[in-house]
């Protein structure tokens, strides 16, 4: 039936009294002027049908539906049952309101969702057209006001209709039924765009796909080869997330896969540590741990991991102490040992060899004091200190050949340093000659005497003369200098 055209009613039957006629007219009079008025009014509700209708229909189509006869939303025209003109007007009225309706919810797309109720309420109308045309004005109003109903009941129960097909296509997907799951969720969408529903239709889709993954999965479990079985579990839930059994099934392979390799692991690492391959030990660990981080097996093997690691450290810093001591490094040693009660601060043979290290270290350093620079000794309190240290490192072992070696050169040194060698001196005889910390030497042309290795200042003086200042160098393995010394020069 269409929804913008009803045709228009035969002319009226003469016993009727036509719009328009005066109270006791007789029908006869005035004929032409009352068909006039009976075709116009048909022509006017034929033109507000097709072209007023659809643009009060855009015009309301987001406003509330429009109230329909009170009688016609019973369902039923209260009319006489002859053709009378009221009747007529309950009909059209109907019929209008019939027509507003089923135009608003043609741009629901009711016809995606609305059957059987729309398919009846069609019926209903093209039985009223019927009636309509018969001049049966009372069974078309009752139809016209039928069907009207039955587009009302369309129109409040949509959102029923949309919790119905969501709550349906939930159940069909939980079924595994994705058949129906589709129409159900096709069905809610035709009703409004909704992103629950059209997340639904996609999992419905994709659920064929996801049940084969879940076979492959089963097949692969059932033959042993759980990483297949784990990787086609994997793909079904990639498929959807939501689905309980693929997620169940992930875990459940997921965990089997993880003792399997935990065990495996541990018993690598134990392995390892009980032969000593630290390294290995810890790899394996850490792959353990991976499996189960908070296993109390594996911390245990982690500590045991890491006692076995620092004993391994200390015996490493043992021998590069040992190394160093061997080779007389004695700060080297004491390097090595702070390592070592870094690691340990309690391990004996690091507190026992720092002690001895930093002895020996200090011994050397007093004694490379002096034979870096041997002209130290030649002042009475270095070579006093100088001869106080050889007494204290008499008693160093003989083990020890690098400071044997700086002991005897220091003490000959020392030897040196205290034995006076023979010095000349020359003047004129008028020349007073005197030589600082040693002594007033007087006039003379010529003076010898013995001086300890050093250097001496000599200091000439005559009167009306200018004053001379040398410096006598006395030095050990060396001939006796000759020192000429004279004041030459008047003032």
């Amino acid at each position: 039936m269409d929804s913008g055209k009803r045709p228009a009613a035969p002319p009226q039957h003469p016993e009727f009294t036509p719009p328009g006629q005066l109270p006791g007219q007789h029908p006869g009079d005035g004929n032409g002027l009352r068909w006039t008025v009976l075709l116009l009014g048909v022509v006017l509700l034929g033109l507000l049908v097709v072209f007023v209708l659809p643009g009060l229909v855009d015009r309301q189509a987001a406003g509330p539906l429009p109230p329909a006869p009170a009688d016609a939303v019973q369902g039923h025209v209260s009319a006489p049952v002859d053709a009378s003109d009221d009747a007529r007007a309950v009909a059209e009225q109907s019929l209008q309101a019939y027509l507003e309706l089923r135009a608003r919810l043609e741009l629901d797309n009711v016809s995606a969702w609305g059957e059987p109720q729309w398919g009846r309420s069609a019926a209903l109308a093209d039985d009223g057209d019927r009636q309509f045309s018969q001049r049966r004005f009372r069974p078309a109003a009752d139809a016209y006001g039928e069907a009207l109903g039955l587009l009302q009941a369309l129109a409040g129960g949509m959102e029923q209709r949309f919790e119905t097909a969501m709550a349906e296509g939930v159940q069909a997907l939980d079924a595994d039924d994705s058949d129906t799951a589709i129409g159900r969720f096709q069905l809610a969408l035709a009703i409004r765009e909704d992103a629950a529903a059209l997340q639904g239709l996609e999992r419905a889709r994709r659920r064929p796909d996801v049940l084969g993954f879940m076979r492959l999965g089963e097949q692969a479990q059932g033959s042993g080869d759980l990483a297949a079985a784990r990787t086609a579990f994997t793909q079904a839930v990639e498929l959807d997330s939501e689905y309980p059994p693929a997620a169940a099934a992930l875990q459940r392979v997921s965990t089997r896969l993880a003792d399997i390799g935990y065990r495996d692991a541990m018993t690598r690492a134990l392995a390892a540590l009980d032969s000593g391959r630290l390294t290995e030990a810890g790899r394996a660990l850490q792959q353990a741990s991976g499996y189960k981080p908070d296993d109390v097996a594996v911390r245990d093997a982690q500590r045991r991991l890491a006692a076995a690691r620092q004993q391994s450290r200390l015996a490493g810093l043992r021998r590069q102490a040992d190394e160093r001591v061997h080779a007389e490094d004695w700060q080297g040693a004491v390097s090595v040992y702070r390592q070592a009660l870094k690691v340990d601060p309690n391990t004996g043979f690091a507190t026992d060899g720092l002690a001895l290290a930093q002895t020996r270290a200090r011994l050397h350093e007093q004694i490379d004091h002096y034979l870096g620079k041997p002209s130290r000794l030649y002042s009475d309190e270095p070579l006093a200190n100088a001869g106080q240290l050889l007494e204290a490192a008499a008693g160093a072992p003989g083990d020890e050949p690098v400071l044997a070696g700086k002991i005897a050169r220091l003490r000959r040194l020392v030897t040196e340093a205290a034995t006076p060698l023979p010095v000349s001196l020359r003047s004129d005889g008028e020349t007073e000659v005197v030589i600082y910390h040693v002594g007033r030497l007087g006039q003379f042309d010529s003076h010898s005497m013995q001086l300890r290795p050093g250097d001496y200042t000599v200091v000439g003086s005559r009167r009306g003369y200018r004053d001379v200042r040398k410096t006598l160098s006395v030095r050990p393995g060396k001939p006796g200098p000759v020192l000429v010394i004279r004041c030459e020069e008047p003032v």
